[in-house]
């Protein structure tokens, strides 16, 4: 399974369609997320993944897609969350 493919797992896991998450979705005005819901997202995504994603990086995330590159960059250069 990729990257993409897992995410969409963790979004599906949140209650999202996986037929609504293609990579030029916008996360406020296409898939209905509020900052609430972000952060679960993104606590979800590090939990799956074992990284840690940056508190300040959460406001550049516009688009399912960022969230996919994200954890792609993340994976890539080896950055586990603390604890793990």
């Amino acid at each position: 399974m990729d990257i993409r493919e897992n995410v969409v797992t963790v979004m599906r896991g949140a209650g999202f369609e996986s037929e609504a998450l293609a990579d030029d979705q916008r996360l406020a005005e296409d898939l209905d997320i509020d900052s609430t819901e972000l952060v679960e997202v993104i606590v979800a995504l590090e939990q799956h993944f074992g990284v840690s994603i940056d508190a300040d990086a959460e406001g550049a995330f516009r688009t399912f897609g960022d969230l996919v590159d994200c954890v792609g960059r993340l994976l890539s250069a080896g950055v586990a969350a603390v604890g793990s």
